[in-house]
């Protein structure tokens, strides 16, 4: 609305109020004397039956006096109103356009940037905080808060923009803002924003960025600058940002506090939902369209999630521009959430069972192909990268156990409870993969998902995996790898890619793993604890078997073909084989289809019966 019109519409309600609070239905000529109205009874539209119905008004009785509404409130609500609206128009518009929710990588960010014309790239960091670390060549600095009073700087509106900040927090709320107010093409860089970008290697200008130059160029409404400035300029210390730690705090205090899950259906169906009283779930996609469920209490205690954080802050950042004073968003989303062991209802897999996505096929796929197990040995994994070309080496330990222990030459790391999100760094479908971790047991995960989403040839360094090859004395080089290339190759069916990540991202601490000592122990404190044991038939005629009451033989090469004899999701069960490979390959596709308590063996049946625990001799029925 132009902001000419909109003064002369409110002028117009001002008259109009005038007029009304004056007797405007009367002659402004003709004066007369009052006459004397006689009551008039009016029969009430419902009447409580308990209550005894007047037959007449009481001659001395006057009249209720009616509270007249004062015009310059009426005015104020009524531009309050319309303010909203034209911010949330600006919102929908947001969500109706977003592709990839409005991220831009860190490498597609500097490509953009060496475009002629490049993107206007947005600093909204505090002037200290550029000052002390630097910034991006060509970047116009607006701290967030200052953004809505700052309009002569930004751009016209079908200008591309790109904002960072340290690590992509703000970043998102400036974006969220900026589509709010009109512009068309705003991103977020993403990867850890300014911090990804100096990480990666990307070149950066010491101290703070020059003085901007005023532009003038975008006539945004000024009723929109202002309600967005409200919201920007009062953003408290923080951010918004809530870690799960403290959120879970707050759920145990305050029960009433309203949690918000802002991820879409197959999501919440598929990876579950955190376990509060007060839940409600919006997808993000229609998070306006579905302002109803929003809560009525603008001052009431809020906590916004989604997978990661992103979303959850773009959530935000319309309650707040909504008046809502007291929101947050979960930092690390419900993956930090779920691996931080906090509280979670399980996800049913129904995507699983509804034929969304075909596990049976895809793991029965990779059972019908697999070679050895699908291991491959240290010597034949340095002989396999000395090729041309070499094998993709995939490294699915942490970031912190890289830089600690250091990685092999051209691995590229994903972290195994991200791998499903970060497809993007994969090769093709029928290029060889090998996969490695710290002693084997998550790169045989890794494994099984890549299988699942469709690649071709995957295999698992076995010996000990990364301790193995250092101890064999290969070559290794010190610290992390450094930061993947986006090869945006492989296309897997985004269902499937959910299903893997659904688990993936849930995986406990410990990784499933059990020990001799704690399955024995298991077994006692729990008689109905189900063993299942897949190995071939003829390694437990020859070795003998876990001795236990609940002992199911279900031989790997037909896991998949003999479902029903699978335990119940809800049923506590173990896998074994040998050594502890297979069964990390049972319990995985157990994982997949939402069994969630299921531990698989180390070291497998030969570490129980080194142990000294109890073995039987199999028999056949």
């Amino acid at each position: 609305m132009h902001k000419y019109t909109k003064f002369f519409f409110i002028l117009l309600l001002v008259v109009g109020l005038m007029l009304t609070a004056c007797g405007g239905a009367g002659s402004e000529t003709a004066v007369e004397e009052p006459v004397a109205e006689q009551p008039v009874e009016q029969a009430p539209t419902e009447v409580p039956t308990e209550a005894p119905v007047p037959t007449e008004v009481p001659a001395t009785e006057e009249p209720a006096p009616v509270e007249e509404a004062d015009p310059e409130e009426v005015i104020e609500e009524t531009a309050v109103a319309a303010d909203a609206e034209m911010v949330n128009a600006g919102f929908q518009a947001m969500l109706d356009t977003m592709e990839k929710y409005n991220t831009i990588s860190i490498e597609d960010t500097n490509l953009a940037l060496a475009e002629d014309p490049p993107p206007f790239l947005l600093d909204v960091r505090q002037p200290e905080e550029a000052e002390e670390k630097g910034h991006i060549e060509g970047a116009v600095l607006i701290p967030l808060r200052e953004l809505a009073q700052n309009p002569h700087y930004l751009p016209s509106f079908d200008t591309p923009i790109i904002t960072y900040c340290g690590s992509g927090w703000r970043a998102t709320i400036a974006m969220t803002a900026l589509k709010a107010m009109g512009y068309e093409n705003v991103t977020v860089m993403k990867d850890g924003s300014y911090s990804g970008w100096v990480e990666a290697g990307y070149p950066t200008v010491d101290g703070l960025p020059p003085e901007p130059m005023e532009l003038n160029a975008a006539d945004i409404d000024p009723a929109v600058l202002a309600s967005l400035d409200e919201m920007l300029s009062s953003i408290p210390e923080g951010w918004g940002v809530i870690t799960a730690e403290n959120l879970n705090t707050a759920l145990i205090e305050n029960p009433e506090l309203i949690v918000i899950d802002v991820r879409t259906a197959a999501e919440v169906e598929e990876k579950g939902y955190i376990d509060a009283a007060n839940i409600s779930f919006i997808p993000i996609e229609e998070f306006v369209t579905n302002m109803d469920m929003w809560p009525e209490d603008k001052d009431a205690a809020i906590a916004v999630y989604c997978g990661s954080g992103h979303r959850s802050t773009m959530a935000m950042s319309m309650l707040l521009a909504n008046g809502y004073t007291n929101v947050s968003s979960l930092k690390g989303g419900f993956g930090g959430w779920a691996e931080a062991g906090y509280p979670v209802v399980a996800g049913t897999g129904e995507m699983a069972e509804t034929g969304e996505v075909d596990l049976d096929t895809a793991f029965q796929n990779m059972l019908d192909n697999m070679e050895g197990y699908n291991v491959i040995s240290l010597e034949d994994t340095n002989l396999a990268l000395a090729e041309d070309p070499p094998p993709f080496l995939l490294d699915v330990r942490s970031m912190e156990e890289a830089e600690e222990n250091g990685h092999i030459e051209s691995a590229v790391l994903i972290p195994l409870r991200e791998l499903a999100q970060n497809i993007q760094y994969l090769p093709s479908f029928d290029t060889p993969i090998i996969t490695y971790c710290g002693s084997g047991w998550r790169a045989t995960m890794a494994m099984v998902a890549l299988n699942a989403m469709g690649w071709e040839d995957v295999k698992v360094m076995k010996d000990g995996s990364y301790s193995g090859w250092v101890e064999a004395g290969y070559p290794i080089v010190e610290g992390a790898p450094q930061e993947a290339l986006e090869l945006d190759i492989a296309e897997p069916d985004p269902a499937m890619v959910a299903a893997m990540d659904a688990w993936l991202s849930t995986i406990p601490e410990g990784w499933g793993g059990i020990s001799a000592d704690d399955l024995n122990t298991a077994l006692i404190e729990n008689p109905d604890l189900i063993l299942v044991d897949v190995r071939r038939q003829e390694e437990l005629e020859e070795n003998g078997v876990i001795e236990n009451e609940n002992l199911i033989h279900i031989p790997l090469e037909d896991f998949i073909a003999q479902k029903d004899m699978w335990p119940a999701p809800e049923d506590a069960a173990a896998t074994y084989c040998g050594s502890g490979h297979r069964s990390t390959i049972a319990m995985s596709m157990l994982w997949a289809y939402a069994h969630q308590d299921v531990h698989s063996l180390k070291g497998g049946f030969k570490a129980w019966e080194d142990a000294g625990y109890p073995v039987a001799e199999f028999v056949t029925e």
